[in-house]
């Protein structure tokens, strides 16, 4: 079983005050993009960023890739609440990794 899991990054996860409140501890990553996803001015709550699939591979969404532990993960899952859905991608280094995408149109 994997101990650690790679995680995609587009919103406050970033953020080390939010990262400290989940996990109690600052995380480590490196830039990368997820290609076929657009980032959206519309946020929710007016303050969390949302992603969607996008109908063009032209559309690149910027973030950070991390690596968590699988208990880390799932206090980012607790976080992200019913709001959004954990789903595999992968990024344009190549590395699958989760992202979190709304739940809501």
């Amino acid at each position: 079983m994997k101990t650690t899991q790679q995680l995609f990054s587009y919103g406050s996860l970033q953020e080390k005050e939010v990262q400290l409140s989940i996990i109690e501890r600052q995380l480590k990553g490196v830039s990368d993009t997820l290609q076929g996803y657009k980032k959206y001015d519309k946020k929710l709550i007016g303050k969390y960023p949302i992603i969607k699939k996008s109908s063009t591979l032209n559309d690149i969404v910027k973030g950070t890739l991390y690596q968590v532990s699988n208990l880390e993960l799932y206090k980012i899952d607790i976080y992200e609440s019913l709001a959004y859905s954990r789903i595999a991608v992968v990024l344009n280094s190549g590395v699958k990794a989760w992202v979190y995408i709304p739940n809501f149109d």
